[in-house]
């Protein structure tokens, strides 16, 4: 997911592997959701060789493939505050080599593609609160990773905050930037050595606060309840630790009332966190608990476990008031 030439990542290696910051559960890892009803889920499925965008209903009916790139993956799709647009990274290969991450939008039905961000390696998109801005994730090698706002048209995009590269590597790095639902800070993954942890930043820029400890490792996803009283991730990152599974996790902005949601032990069987449901009783996530990874949703205490997709391996699901 700043925009000088930049070596090409491997094949396979979308934003979040080339930036250190976590990994797709696909064979191949952010928006705030906004209070309202709940509409469709807007998830990435692998479809051959390529992660394509799907829209499906919650009680996984209905199951729509909107995008269909054959050079290219599209990851990472955010609803607009209105149900009527999506915004997504688009990952582009040369070979096998990822040359471009660029942000995208398009109408909820697939058309009307528009690329916001056309060089450099850009993703992890977050609407604001208002349907005026973006926020994203931006990496330059042997520079610099930053969170950053951009217009929803694109344009000239305001550095929120930034943590320096190594001139070799892929090393720290800075994930899935997420409006709070009052607009008024961003929650982010950052990276550092090996380790990730959330922090919040106010909108306007500013010190970070951090709200988890290093040591928990937290994946790649993170959002807001929907009255901004929580923050819902996964931790650790699939595979990181051996013999631990990932498990999703809510708590408070300033760090306190740490809950666990999830049970899974053995580092076989995985959650990975991704979306409040936007009147907030449910969460949606990627579990492989029944095979390969697909779409599960659950009630915010962790009950009520119901599975929503049986087609590609999926992930990276965000839900909706569209309907």
């Amino acid at each position: 997911m700043s925009h000088l030439a930049v070596p090409s990542a491997p094949r396979g290696t979308t934003l979040a592997v080339a930036l250190g910051l976590g990994c797709l559960c696909l064979a191949v890892p952010s928006g705030a959701t906004v209070p309202g009803s709940n509409g469709l889920l807007v998830y990435e499925g692998l479809v051959g060789k390529h992660a394509q965008l799907f829209t499906i209903r919650s009680d996984g009916s209905g199951a729509r493939q909107l995008t269909h790139f054959t050079d290219s993956d599209a990851v990472w799709p955010e609803w607009s505050p209105d149900g009527s647009a999506i915004a997504f990274e688009r990952d582009v290969y040369v070979g096998r080599r990822v040359t471009r991450a660029v942000i995208y939008t398009m109408d909820a039905d697939g058309s009307h593609l528009r690329a916001l961000t056309p060089t450099g390696l850009n993703g992890r998109p977050s609407w604001s609160p208002d349907g005026r801005s973006i926020a994203f994730s931006t990496l330059s090698f042997g520079k610099q990773a930053t969170v950053s706002i951009m217009p929803a048209s694109g344009g000239r995009a305001r550095v929120v905050t930034s943590t320096p590269l190594p001139a070799k590597g892929f090393g720290p790095g800075l994930d899935s930037p997420t409006f709070s639902p009052n607009g008024k800070q961003i929650a982010f993954v950052w990276i550092k050595q090996g380790s990730s942890a959330i922090f919040t930043v106010s909108a306007e820029g500013g010190k970070p606060h951090q709200v988890t400890p290093w040591q928990m490792s937290v994946a790649d996803k993170v959002d807001w309840s929907p009255d901004g009283s929580r923050i819902a991730f996964s931790s650790p990152e699939f595979g990181v630790r051996k013999g631990v599974s990932s498990n999703i996790f809510t708590i408070r902005p300033d760090g306190t009332g740490l809950v666990r949601l999830t049970n899974s032990r053995g580092g076989v069987l995985n959650n990975g966190f991704d979306s409040w449901s936007p009147d907030g009783r449910k969460i949606a996530f990627a579990s492989n608990r029944a095979g390969p990874y697909a779409i599960f949703t659950m009630n915010a205490n962790g009950t009520g476990i119901t599975r929503v997709t049986r087609g590609p391996e999926a992930h990276h699901a965000a839900w909706g008031s569209h309907a």
